[in-house]
C-alpha cells in the first residue's frame, strides 16, 4: 500500500564533467559544467495529473517523461521540476552582446508602456530562453534525446525517492487504517446482537399494545396478523448483516494488498455505508441506532484516511 503523498530529488550533470558513482556532480568536475535538479512532488488527486515545470521544455523529453512516470505511478497530482543550474547561455556560455540585446530590448517595450520597475536579471534570463528555444537551441544546448539521455539517470533516481516516501506514509496510514477497521468490526458485531434481540422486543411491545386494543369495535385479527408479517419482514435486517461482513472482510484483503487499491477502497467503503445507513433505517431500537451512528463516524474517518491511497 503507497501514499499519494511523496517526494523525491535528485542530480545530474551535462557539460565537460565527470558524475561520481551514484550519478550526482563529483566535486572535481570543470566548472563549466551544467547541473541538471530534478524533483518529484505528489499529493492527492483523484486520477494521475502530471505537470512538468522546466526553463528548458522539450517535447521529445516530457513526452519520455510522462511514459515513464506514468508506468510507475497510478494515480497522485505529480509536479515535476527540472531545474539546470550553471553557467548559461547557448553551449554552456554567457553571450554578453546577445544578454545587452534583450535587456534593452525589453527596457525599450517598458519606456514605451510606461511602466516604473526598471527590467532585472530574472526576466531577461525568461525571455533569452525563449528566443533560444525558439531558434531550436537551449540554454545548455541540448535538445531532444541528447537532453533526455542526460536526464533520464536523475528521473529514474527521483522517481525511486518518491516511491519510497510514498511507501513509508503508506505504511502508517495502513496500520492507522486496520486499527479503525478493527474498531468498525467490533461496532458491526455489537449492531448484530443487538439486531438479533430486537424481535423480541418489539414482539413484545406489539402484543402489549395489541392487547388494549382486542376488545374495540372494528379490531380485525386477520388485518392485524399480515399487517405484523409485513412489518416483521422490513425489520428483518440479515441481508444486510451478511453483506455487511463480506464488504468488511474485503476492505481486509485491500489493506493487505501490495498493488494500488485506492479506487477500489473507495468503492468499498461506499458500499459499506450504504449498509451501515440500511441498518440504520430499519432498527427499531435507541440502543442500535446509537451503535449505527458509531458505525458511521468510524467509516468516515476510515474514508477520510482512504482518500490519501494510491
Amino acid at each position: 500500500m503507497r501514499s499519494m503523498t511523496g517526494y523525491g530529488r535528485a542530480t545530474t550533470a551535462s557539460g565537460p564533467a565527470r558524475l561520481s558513482d551514484d550519478g550526482g556532480v563529483d566535486p572535481g568536475s570543470s566548472p563549466e559544467l551544467t547541473t541538471w535538479v530534478v524533483e518529484l512532488r505528489s499529493v492527492n488527486h483523484r486520477a494521475l495529473d502530471l505537470k512538468i515545470r522546466s526553463p528548458e521544455s522539450d517535447p521529445y523529453c516530457d513526452n519520455e517523461l510522462s511514459r515513464l512516470i506514468r508506468a510507475t505511478i497510478e494515480r497522485g497530482a505529480i509536479t515535476v521540476t527540472i531545474t539546470p543550474e550553471g553557467k548559461a547561455g547557448a553551449g554552456g556560455v554567457l553571450d554578453p552582446a546577445r544578454i545587452r540585446r534583450v535587456q534593452a530590448a525589453l527596457e525599450d517595450i517598458r519606456h514605451a508602456l510606461g511602466l516604473a520597475a526598471p527590467v532585472d536579471l530574472a526576466t531577461v534570463a525568461a525571455f533569452l530562453n525563449l528566443e533560444l528555444a525558439h531558434e531550436g537551441q537551449t540554454a545548455t544546448g541540448l535538445r531532444g534525446e541528447d537532453l533526455w539521455h542526460v536526464l533520464r539517470p536523475a528521473v529514474e533516481r527521483a522517481l525511486e525517492g518518491l516511491a519510497a516516501t510514498r511507501a513509508r506514509e503508506g505504511a502508517a496510514l495502513k496500520a492507522d487504517l486496520e486499527a479503525r477497521l478493527g474498531r468498525l468490526s467490533e461496532i458491526v458485531t455489537a449492531i448484530r446482537g443487538g439486531l438479533e434481540a430486537a424481535p423480541e422486543r418489539f414482539a413484545r411491545r406489539l402484543h402489549e399494545k395489541l392487547a388494549a386494543l382486542q376488545d374495540l369495535p372494528g379490531y380485525d385479527r386477520g388485518r392485524t396478523a399480515q399487517e405484523i408479517a409485513l412489518l416483521a419482514d422490513r425489520l428483518d435486517v440479515s441481508e444486510e448483516i451478511v453483506r455487511l461482513g463480506t464488504h468488511l472482510a474485503h476492505l481486509a484483503e485491500l489493506l493487505g494488498a501490495e498493488t494500488p487499491v485506492g479506487r477500489k477502497l473507495d468503492f468499498v467503503l461506499q458500499e459499506i455505508g450504504r449498509e451501515i445507513n440500511t441498518l440504520g433505517s430499519k432498527a427499531q431500537d435507541a440502543s442500535v441506532a446509537g451503535l449505527v451512528i458509531e458505525a458511521k463516524s468510524e467509516l468516515e474517518k476510515i474514508r477520510e484516511q482512504a482518500q490519501n491511497i494510491e
